[in-house]
């Protein structure tokens, strides 16, 4: 393992597609306490942007990325594989905190006829 690793957490990287596509966009790498699984919500705060403002995310996909040593379809020795990284790859969405500026954006995509998800939740709630 390398030795950077903090076993009370994760690196991830998230990985935010175009809308209404699945070529990446732009890539974030974060420390988290638990993987995020799919469909969950994500929101991301930048500097540049009032709190609690931000750029809002549905998780599609996670991949995990493994190396084992062993090169045949079973284990011959008690060494385990290690990991890697692992993916989340995300779309992006019209959240209740989403900033005006990421708003405009996916609005922009719905415009031009792209699917562009909202959240299902109230920041009234």
């Amino acid at each position: 393992m390398p030795k950077e690793y903090d076993s009370s957490r994760v690196k991830i990287i998230l990985v935010a597609r175009e809308p209404g596509s699945t070529e990446v966009d732009f890539w974030l790498e974060f420390e988290v306490p638990v993987v995020p699984r799919q469909g969950a919500y994500i929101s991301v705060a930048r500097p540049d942007v009032r709190k609690p403002l931000g750029e809002d995310f549905i998780v599609r996909h996670v991949w995990w990325r493994l190396r084992h040593r062993e090169t045949h379809g079973y284990s011959t020795t008690e060494t385990p594989g290690e990991f890697i990284e692992v993916f989340v790859e995300c779309d992006a969405a019209i959240g209740p905190y989403s900033s005006q500026a990421w708003r405009d954006s996916l609005e922009r995509a719905r415009s031009r006829g792209c699917k562009v998800e909202e959240m299902q939740v109230s920041r009234n709630a």
